[in-house]
């Protein structure tokens, strides 16, 4: 685990090459088995692969441009009635639980978040919300590329020890 989580980068430039349905059904278990506080699971994962509607999706966002391009965008969203309170929380541990297992599996992928504090992100759940006709009530995370990688990837590596404190700063 801890070599697809080393290996794990943000791809942006995708292959043509369909991902296999197997592949996704696995993506969306690694997802549906993330912890979740109170156990609510308040996430709703929808698959899309329609080619109109990823470049409709890559336009909800200036840096989800390589959504139309990867053939498969992961829509993480959530029912805030479930879990009003750590719904993010919740929606984010199944984004990273889908990012480790597709490294993993030889895939790429990039975490386009889409849930925003300020007027600018709740246009941005509107705009996704319309694409992918997701009722009102529920609140859209983030949006997951994923597909073959065009190119080689650069893992960041860890970030500095500096950041590691021992029982007190």
């Amino acid at each position: 685990m801890l070599e697809a989580i080393a290996k794990r980068f943000s791809c942006r430039s995708f292959k043509p090459d369909p991902v296999p349905d197997e592949a996704v059904q696995e993506l969306l278990h690694a997802a549906l088995c993330a912890p979740s506080a109170h156990n609510a699971r308040p996430w709703h994962l929808l698959v899309v692969r329609d080619p109109e509607k990823r470049r409709a999706l890559a336009r909800v966002h200036k840096w989800a441009g390589f959504c139309a391009e990867s053939p498969v965008v992961i829509v993480v969203a959530a029912d805030p009635s479930r879990s009003d309170h750590w719904w993010i929380e919740d929606c984010s541990a199944a984004v990273e639980n889908i990012l480790i297992q597709a490294t993993a599996m030889g895939l790429g992928t990039c975490w386009v978040g889409v849930r925003g504090s300020d007027e600018r992100g709740y246009e941005r759940e509107e705009k996704v919300r319309e694409v992918c006709a997701i009722p009102p009530n529920i609140r859209v995370a983030a949006l997951v590329a994923v597909g073959y990688p065009a190119v080689e990837g650069q893992p960041k590596g860890p970030a500095p020890l500096e950041a590691i404190h021992g029982e007190t700063w």
